[in-house]
């Protein structure tokens, strides 16, 4: 057998072995487009995002009137597993985990410092919270609060552990100086976190009650304070 004819030979025996593979490539590849047809080619498109962002939320308020109370408050200092963006559930006593989807839409302690104004504001009641920077005569009391822990666990049970100092202006004097420890029930993260933010809301609502009647109890403030009937 001449060379030439040894190259004939092996060229059909090349292509008989490749239109088995392309027949079955090809069949593979119409199967694929069919299968991308009938799904709407959704593997094509972006995952739909299932984010939810949440911010903390004042009490309206009850108490009518308002005093000349003038109060400054103090940047409001977290623990450092609270500076994360996502919602945070207690697992045990030193276990947390951060919620997939569930984020804080701005910072927790602007937030915690704006709620803990108004809800403040509408428990002594005063039009006057002044926020961080304020000068020395423009108040007559300063507030600042240090959060010890601040979330809920997986049953919807929220705690709020804080220490507080009410100042003079200027801070030169301490005149009165607390803890807090606030419980509530709320529905399990599980279900919603909107449940488990209106919680912490909530504890809010109840620490600003305190400070209110600290501050109520304190002798600078409460010559600005006007009585409960």
């Amino acid at each position: 057998m001449n060379t030439a004819h040894k190259l004939d030979v092996l060229d059909a025996v090349g292509c008989c072995d490749l239109r088995p593979r392309a027949r079955t490539l090809l069949t593979s590849l119409c199967s694929i487009l069919l299968w991308a047809g009938l799904t709407g080619c959704s593997f094509l498109k972006p995952a739909k995002s299932t984010a939810h962002y949440y911010v903390l939320t004042p009490v309206a308020a009850t108490q009518s009137g308002s005093s000349s109370l003038a109060v400054g408050l103090g940047q409001v200092k977290l623990p450092a597993y609270l500076f994360n963006t996502s919602l945070v559930v207690r697992k045990g006593t030193n276990e947390v985990e951060y919620l997939d989807s569930a984020f804080w839409a701005e910072r927790l302690d602007a937030g915690f410092q704006r709620v803990l104004a108004a809800d403040l504001a509408a428990a002594l009641p005063t039009d006057q919270v002044r926020l961080s920077a304020w000068q020395r005569d423009d108040v007559a009391v300063e507030v600042y609060v240090t959060i010890e822990q601040f979330d809920v666990d997986a049953s919807g049970r929220g705690v709020l552990i804080a220490r507080w100092r009410i100042l003079s202006p200027g801070g030169e004097k301490v005149l009165k100086a607390g803890g807090s420890r606030l419980v509530c029930q709320g529905p399990p993260p599980d279900a919603g976190a909107s449940g488990a933010v209106a919680s912490l809301s909530g504890l809010l609502a109840d620490l600003s009650r305190q400070l209110a009647q600290a501050l109520k109890e304190t002798p600078l403030a409460s010559r600005n304070t006007p009585s409960q009937p």
